[in-house]
This record gives structure tokens, C-alpha cells and sequence, in this order.
């Protein structure tokens, strides 16, 4: 009996034992299962990388004891953006700043854009950093991301021709990846237009920015999503998911809603497994507490680097490629202006109350006028001289129109820009020659048609001949007033008492494309 007994227990033992292996196998399991997708997250999170973190190695030197120090007046460090009523968003139109600015963004046209904004984007460097930022009003403040200016110990922003000004950051978040940078030099000039309206699926824009500092590089694409969001060192939420490829270096870069030309958000990360992906951060997002960093920001000046009477004109030059490269993009303002018909996109690269600016309206108006409808226009830079003080360049051009008789016309001209410097290192045009213009439409006589003679019916050169008409033939119709037919190929020679008649110089004719 004791022996059945101790058998049974051996038996209840071995099953206690089972089932705690089972339990110990499923707990086993639940872990690993547990880790393995702890450890997928992980992987997924470190393949977000904001695009354009060029860092630099970061100065022995530098003391740490600046971290500790309160933030100064208007610096937002902890901050998430809010979005209400009194974020300073105007809800008609959604443009944050269109009274601060006489900009006007073309549509559509990716390289009538880029010519427009370029004047408005910088390049930004910090001791740590490369990346992009753009004006956003008329104090000279600069948006970009808050990894691009986290901790520096001094900002730098390049414009398009080299040059370089002093800023400082006013205003950083902790927890969303936008930062405001004040350039004192740059207030007065005219910013972006920003549009705070949520972009639609599918909207076409325009990604711009400085990737491996090469300035002003584009890519195109659409709006993919709207409401991505990821967690890195900061937090995006509401993200726009675009097409257009982003790369380092392009980070604060405006994000352009091509329909419309306007600013609608930041470009901010792409993701090293899909680098064909990009994302930006909405301005309708941001906008509440970038608002708050302009009216809480403190007074910035460098007084104590800047001399007394020191302008960005004194350090400026004249570089033949840069010169070459302004006049084509204002060309391609010229076309979009032509081809718009409401808006002189071109006066952003002449100076303001200029004799250039009446030139330009009067050659420029000419080519969609007094029965001329605008086809297009060729150009070609011809000579770039350079001096202390201006510079010319020489571009020659070929329009074309359609005249009245809807018969393609062509004006060919030779003229020569005169360019300076203004005070913040901006190549503008002060003057405007034409040397030269041949209009194909005015060298030919316009086609009138015959009118009939009311009492006889017939028209003016019908009829009875005369010895009127017979004699103003001069030798051309026999002695019977039959008109002789000239030899094929015969060219009809003007006498003009002894004097040649002067020939039109040809143009030389560009070597660019039709646009």
C-alpha cells in the first residue's frame, strides 16, 4: 500500500514538474517576443535621422557652464506649439505675413520660383551645424529647425552671391524642431510669403535648401500624406509627407506649395531606409509659438564686432559667374511675368526707385503690346565686365510674338545692364541700355486690303491704262504697257542717288533654348 502510494506521489510530482516547465517555456517566449520588438522599435527609431545634421566636431573650449544658464528674454526653450484661435494665423487666406512684404510668388513654374525666392533663403552655419533657414518678415528673422542652431556658440547665414551675416538666435524649442534666428542687417527686407492653411493631398511643391552647402538645390513632388509622426529627439507631429527628396544639409529649407508660391512648411527629416521620403513640418503647426519668440524677442545688435558705418556692401564683389547666373534669373522672372500678365515678378532684382525700373517696363511691355500676343523668349549672356564699383552685363535676346495677322513675329535686341551693390550685398540693376532692337513685324509693310471704287465697282489699279501708268513702269512693261515678268531668282536693287542703303547689323543669336 505504501509503495502505490509513494508511486502516485512520484507520479503528481513529474506532472507539477511539466506543467511548470510549459508555464516557464510560455514566460520564456512572452519575454523574448517582448525584447524582439522592443528592439525592432528601436531600430525603426534610430533610422530617423534629421536630414542635414553635418556636425562638426564640437570645441574643447567651450564651456559647459553656458548650458546651465537661464534662458535669455523671448527665448522659448520648452515649448509645444499651440494651435487656436490666437496663434496669429489669419484664417481668410491663412498668410501669416503678406502685409510685411511686396513679394509675390509665381505658380506652377519650378524655375520661376526658385529666381523669386532665392533672394529670401540663406544657407546657415553654427560651430556645429549646416543647414537652411528663410525670411519670414521684415525684421530680419530667419526660420529653421532647432537641430540645425541647438547649442551654438555663434550663427552665420549666406545669402545667394557669398555673402555672410551675424544672427542670433531669439527663439528654440526643446521638444519641436524649429528655432527663429534674428539677422539685424536683413530688417527691411522683403521676406516669403508663409501660408498657414493646411496643404491637400496631392498639391505639388517645391523642396529648396543648401545640402552639402551647395545653395539653392531643388527637388520637386507632391504632398503624399498629411499627419505623419515620428519621435526622435524631438517630437513631429501633423507632418507633411513629401515626394520631393530631401538630403543633408537641407534642413530649415522652405517647403513651397507650388499652386499657390507660398511657404507652407519646413523641411525636417527623411529616413535612411527611404530616402526617396521626406518630411516637413506644417507652418500652421509652428507658427503660434514663432509668433511668440518675434514679440518677446530681445534686442539684438553687434556693436561690439561692427564698426561705425559698416555695411555687407564693403565686404561684397563682382564675380563673372555670379553676375551671369543673376541676369538669367531675372530673365526667367521676365518670361513669367509675360507669360502671368499681372505681376512684375523681375523687380526683385532691380533697384528700387531706379531709372532700371522704367526701362524695364517700357523694352519689357513691348513685347506683349499694340497687337503683339507674347510666345517666348530667348536669351544669352554675350559679356560681363567687371569694375570697382558696377559691373555691365550684355545678354542678347530673341522674342517671339504673334502679330495682329496672327503671323510670328520676332524682336531681336542687344542690351546691357549696369549692376551694384546695395547696402546688404544684394546685386541689383541701377540701368538699362538696348543698344540695339529689330522688330521683324515693323521692317515689313502692313498687308492692306484693296478697297473698291464705289461708282465704278473696280478696284484702283483696274482699268484703262495711261501713259501715266505706262511711264511709271521705268522700263519695266513694253511699249504696249504689258508688265515684263522680273527672272526667277532676281533681286530688286534700290538706288538712292548715289547712296548705299545702310544694312541692319545682325544679332548674334542666343545659344539657350526656347523657354
Amino acid at each position: 500500500m505504501s509503495e502505490n502510494k509513494r508511486f502516485k506521489l512520484k507520479k503528481a510530482s513529474v506532472k507539477r514538474l511539466a506543467i511548470a516547465f510549459i508555464l516557464i517555456v510560455a514566460v520564456a517566449a512572452g519575454i523574448y517576443t517582448i525584447l524582439t520588438k522592443a528592439d525592432d522599435q528601436a531600430t525603426e527609431k534610430e533610422n530617423i535621422r534629421v536630414h542635414n545634421e553635418e556636425k562638426q566636431e564640437k570645441p574643447k573650449s567651450k564651456p559647459t557652464s553656458e548650458e546651465s544658464k537661464e534662458p535669455e528674454k523671448g527665448t522659448v526653450t520648452n515649448e509645444t506649439p499651440k494651435k487656436d484661435k490666437d496663434d496669429g494665423i489669419t484664417s481668410e487666406e491663412g498668410t501669416t505675413n503678406k502685409n510685411e512684404t511686396d513679394v509675390v510668388m509665381p505658380t506652377i513654374n519650378k524655375d520661376a520660383i526658385i529666381a523669386n525666392a532665392k533672394t529670401q533663403i540663406y544657407t546657415v552655419y553654427t560651430d556645429l551645424q549646416q543647414g537652411s533657414g528663410f525670411l519670414i518678415n521684415s525684421s530680419g528673422d530667419i526660420l529653421t529647425n532647432a537641430h540645425v542652431a541647438k547649442n551654438a556658440g555663434y550663427v552665420v547665414v549666406k545669402n545667394q552671391h557669398g555673402q555672410e551675416f551675424q544672427g542670433k538666435v531669439i527663439g528654440i524649442s526643446k521638444k519641436t524642431d524649429v528655432a527663429l534666428i534674428r539677422v539685424p542687417d536683413l530688417a527691411g527686407k522683403n521676406p516669403l510669403v508663409l501660408d498657414a492653411t493646411t496643404a491637400k493631398v496631392g498639391t505639388k511643391v517645391v523642396a529648396i535648401g543648401s545640402p552639402k552647402d551647395q545653395y539653392g538645390t531643388t527637388t520637386e513632388g507632391i504632398v503624399k500624406s498629411v499627419g505623419a509622426e515620428f519621435f526622435d529627439d524631438y517630437t513631429y507631429s501633423h507632418l507633411y509627407e513629401i515626394t520631393a527628396r530631401l538630403s543633408r544639409g537641407s534642413s530649415g529649407g522652405p517647403l513651397i506649395n507650388a499652386e499657390s508660391g507660398n511657404v507652407i512648411g519646413i523641411n525636417s527629416i527623411i529616413l535612411e531606409d527611404h530616402p526617396e521620403i521626406g518630411y516637413a513640418i506644417p507652418l500652421s503647426a509652428v507658427m503660434g509659438l514663432v509668433n511668440d519668440w518675434v514679440v518677446k524677442a530681445p534686442e539684438v545688435n553687434f556693436d561690439d564686432e561692427n564698426e561705425e558705418g559698416y555695411n555687407h556692401a564693403d565686404e561684397a564683389y563682382f564675380d563673372e559667374e555670379l553676375l551671369s547666373e543673376n541676369m538669367k534669373s531675372f530673365y526667367v522672372l521676365v518670361i513669367e511675368s509675360l507669360t502671368d500678365g499681372k505681376h512684375n515678378y523681375y523687380d526683385a532684382y532691380i533697384s528700387p526707385k531706379s531709372e532700371a525700373l522704367k526701362t524695364a517696363r517700357a523694352f519689357i511691355g513691348n513685347y506683349n503690346s499694340d497687337g503683339k500676343k507674347f510666345k517666348s523668349l530667348q536669351y544669352n549672356v554675350t559679356g560681363v565686365t567687371i569694375g570697382d564699383k558696377s559691373s555691365n552685363v550684355t545678354m542678347s535676346t530673341i522674342t517671339t510674338y504673334m502679330d495682329r495677322n496672327n503671323k510670328k513675329q520676332t524682336i531681336k535686341e542687344n542690351i546691357t545692364f549696369k549692376i551694384i551693390i546695395d547696402d546688404i550685398g544684394e546685386y541689383m540693376i541701377q540701368t538699362i541700355t538696348v543698344n540695339s532692337s529689330v522688330d521683324s513685324g515693323k521692317l515689313a509693310p502692313p498687308v492692306e486690303k484693296p478697297q473698291v471704287d464705289p461708282n465704278t465697282g473696280n478696284k484702283p489699279d483696274e482699268g484703262t491704262n495711261t501713259d501715266t501708268d505706262t511711264d511709271s513702269n521705268e522700263g519695266s512693261s513694253d511699249p504696249n504697257g504689258t508688265e515684263k515678268p522680273k527672272d526667277e531668282g532676281e533681286l530688286e536693287e534700290v538706288e538712292t542717288d548715289g547712296v548705299e542703303t545702310p544694312k541692319t547689323p545682325p544679332v548674334e543669336e542666343p545659344k539657350t533654348q526656347e523657354q
